[in-house]
């Protein structure tokens, strides 16, 4: 933004804003938030639970960045914080001015709600106090907490600031950047090819990477009139219209681009070796792809995640394609690195490598993108 007039503020909110913008509230230390934070995680909390609490014990998060940012003073503390994430480009840009702020906002959110992305340091979402005493009940932990942040949750757990109120309504949120907005750049490449027809399935996707691969093979091989819509089906797609949007699609197009987009997990087990969720999705679905002995249609997958990082890897993800695991010790030793999450090391051992995408940082994160590329053969 080179023309700047003095009522107007830019704030951009980044991918990892929930930990890399700390500012706790004056009764806790940043170590107390921090611990507070891997108590949360131990027990197994949602992201979504970990950033209510993460709200409750911030001066910047749940608004509290706009606020500042409107304040008439602003203290040294918070100046130095906001300097200190400039210079670094960690997770916040901003300019303070006085009368109108514009959040600039890239999501790595399934949904893009506002008030979970980066922990929603520009959108006021209400007292989280209450929510956080809940939390904290549902876990057991009210009595492993700092006993001060208790009482200050008790004490202040339906007060509203009008002034949160106020700064809010005198913001606008745009999200320039988001698991849509990149499947969507991705669909018009495609078309642009004239290779390969794009179909956007969903950008909600979830669930068990190894389970999800294996669902994406099974309904591209599976005949349109043996499909219906149940929760493994529903799981690949944004609703039941996207769905039977694609059993026409599928009727009417021999070579055809299958996006998806989301966040897949991975239940880790007692033996943990090396791999991501994107690597194991890829693996699992080769594995899919040559357990069937039906070669009228031809697959190209690519799993990986937009920031270049999948998992402590060097890989953003992996491919998967026809012919790929034929081998029977292959086989085995492929189902033996997904049991063990040690798939990074198969698939750097195996070709070379190659089945590997590496590209490195990419200095942005929406996610995870799926690309199928499929050809029948026969049609």
């Amino acid at each position: 933004m080179r023309h700047v007039t003095h009522d107007l503020g830019n704030i951009r909110s980044f991918c990892g804003g929930s930990a890399l913008l700390p500012l706790p509230i004056d009764i806790l230390s940043l170590e107390e938030k921090i611990q507070i934070i891997k108590l949360l995680q131990s027990q197994g909390a949602t992201i979504q639970e970990l950033n209510t609490v993460r709200q409750s014990m911030s001066q910047l998060k749940n608004g509290g960045l706009a606020r500042i940012s409107k304040a008439k003073t602003v203290s040294k503390r918070c100046c130095d914080l906001a300097m200190y994430f400039f210079y670094v480009y960690l997770c916040f840009y901003f300019f303070i001015f006085r009368e109108k702020i514009i959040g600039l906002i890239l999501s790595d959110v399934i949904g893009d709600p506002l008030e979970f992305i980066a922990s929603g340091p520009t959108f006021y979402s209400g007292n989280k106090n209450q929510q956080a005493l809940n939390i904290f009940n549902k876990y057991d932990l009210t009595d492993r907490i700092p006993n001060q942040f208790f009482q200050y949750l008790k004490e202040n757990e339906t007060f509203n600031n009008d002034q949160n109120i106020f700064s809010i309504k005198q913001i606008d949120n745009i999200i320039v950047g988001s698991n849509r907005i990149a499947l969507e750049a991705a669909a018009r490449l495609c078309l642009q090819s004239s290779a390969y027809v794009p179909f956007i399935m969903t950008t909600c996707l979830q669930g068990e990477a190894r389970e999800v691969g294996c669902r994406i093979v099974e309904l591209i091989k599976a005949n349109s009139s043996h499909l219906f819509y149940n929760d493994n089906i529903a799981s690949l797609f944004t609703d039941k219209q996207t769905f039977d949007a694609f059993q026409i699609f599928r009727k009417e197009h021999k070579r055809y681009c299958l996006l998806l987009g989301g966040e897949t997990t991975v239940v880790m087990k007692n033996e943990i070796g090396k791999g991501g969720r994107c690597q194991e999705l890829a693996l699992a679905a080769a594995l899919s792809i040559d357990s069937s002995n039906e070669d009228d249609t031809s697959l190209l997958i690519l799993a990986a995640g937009s920031d270049g990082i999948d998992g402590p890897t060097d890989a953003a993800g992996a491919f998967a394609f026809n012919g790929m695991i034929t081998n029977q010790d292959d086989i085995q030793q492929a189902y033996a690195s997904l049991d063990k999450h040690d798939v990074y090391t198969y698939l750097n051992e195996i070709n070379n490598g190659e089945n590997l995408l590496k590209i490195g940082h990419t200095s942005t994160n929406v996610m995870d993108i799926i690309i199928v590329l499929v050809e029948n053969k026969e049609k």
